[in-house]
């Protein structure tokens, strides 16, 4: 039984939002693997996109204190960019019957996306 909620899960996430959240994720971690500084970062990104492309079922911890100048540094160059995606999805899943169970999702991801150092996800 809990795979099929964690698959029903998985489905709707994907077609409210999480496919678009991954992709940008996946192709900003190509891009940065094509330079040498980035290729620690695109790492990151990786694991992110795998996230976004199935948040449930899934444990994260964000330690930001270990990584604080690796964090605050991703704030400013990409961190930034996820934020106005992420307010947009939560307020559209708080509006929509379907999203209102993956608002927590959307909050788990958005504190990866957030603080990617640091972070530890549990399958």
């Amino acid at each position: 039984m809990k795979y099929v909620v964690s698959f029903f899960g998985n489905f709707i996430w994907k077609l409210l939002g999480g496919v678009w959240l991954a992709t940008f994720w996946f192709l900003l971690g190509v891009l940065l693997t094509c330079t040498i500084i980035g290729y620690p970062i695109a790492v990151n990104c990786f694991r992110i996109g795998w996230l976004c492309l199935k948040p449930t079922n899934k444990r994260v911890g964000v330690y930001f204190e270990k990584y604080l100048f690796l964090n605050v540094l991703w704030i400013f160059l990409v961190g930034w960019m996820v934020i106005p995606y992420a307010v947009l999805s939560i307020a559209l899943h708080i509006v929509s019957i379907f999203g209102i169970p993956l608002v927590l999702q959307w909050i788990k991801v958005c504190k990866v996306c957030m603080f990617p150092f640091g972070a530890i996800i549990k399958y």
